[in-house]
């Protein structure tokens, strides 16, 4: 089976690695190529790969929403988040998004308690409105985005806001939060290495990078403030499975975690 990454850049992406254990645990063959693809070029990098075989892709940052807007179907995660991470390329193009469950299945592995608790993510993207999803759908009674943009911020939480009516949903400047999430893509290769969250800020109890592989700004501060914290490995493990449960058929949700402890030592 053909499968590919799409984004800008792409060099750094473990998710080839991934994807070649996967292929061996699965006993299943499995080609996976990551590609750099710019902002604007998405439509012809689509139909190169959908030409060449492939089966799918995942889709990174900067091109989320872009793919949003290519796809003839969507599902409802998709137009829950509106950001597409996840292509299938069946008689139409049809988007998914994994990075919601993903991040979800990463927070009950860390044992990060939401329900309940306040939320701030920094970012306003595709990556920010899968992790205001995912904190909706577990129970957290606010979720505040803090973005360079504040009118994306904005947007963002009136649309997660008319979905989770048991989460308070806002934007704006960075305000004291039991949980931090990072999704930007600061502390990321081909990025400025630099903390999103203001130096006056109280710290939380828990706080998530879906930044991985390396340690970042953002991750230094809050160990250094004692709050627990947790990269981004799980996450992009967790989507990938999920991924490949889009492009195939489901694994179950026993098989799901087993594989992702294997996969996750492989890419940390």
């Amino acid at each position: 089976m053909k499968l590919g990454l799409l984004g800008f850049p792409v060099s750094h992406s473990r998710s080839p690695r991934l994807f070649a254990r996967l292929s061996r645990r699965l006993g299943r063959r499995i080609e996976y190529e990551a590609v750099a693809v710019r902002p604007g070029a998405l439509i012809p990098a689509v139909a190169r790969a959908w030409n060449a075989g492939w089966r799918g892709a995942n889709v990174t940052v900067p091109l989320k929403e872009e793919a949003l807007a290519l796809c003839a179907r969507l599902t409802p995660a998709a137009r829950a988040v509106g950001a597409v991470n996840c292509l299938r390329f069946d008689r139409v193009l049809t988007g998914h998004n994994t990075d919601a469950e993903g991040l979800r299945d990463a927070l009950r592995r860390a044992g990060v308690g939401v329900r309940g608790k306040s939320a701030l993510v920094f970012g306003a993207g595709g990556a920010a409105r899968a992790a205001g999803w995912a904190l909706g759908m577990e129970g957290a009674k606010s979720v505040r985005f803090s973005a360079r943009t504040e009118a994306r911020g904005k947007t963002a939480a009136r649309e997660l806001g008319k979905l989770f009516s048991g989460t308070r949903f806002a934007a704006g400047g960075a305000v004291r939060a039991d949980i931090w999430i990072n999704a930007t893509p600061l502390g990321m290769k081909g990025f400025p290495d630099r903390d999103p969250a203001p130096k006056r800020l109280p710290p939380p109890s828990a706080a998530i990078d879906l930044v991985y592989g390396r340690r970042t700004a953002f991750q230094r501060r809050c160990a250094a403030q004692n709050a627990s914290v947790t990269d981004g490995a799980a996450m992009l493990v967790f989507q990938a499975l999920r991924a490949w449960e889009f492009w195939n058929k489901p694994l179950g949700a026993g098989r799901r975690a087993a594989l992702a402890e294997e996969l996750i030592e492989v890419i940390s």
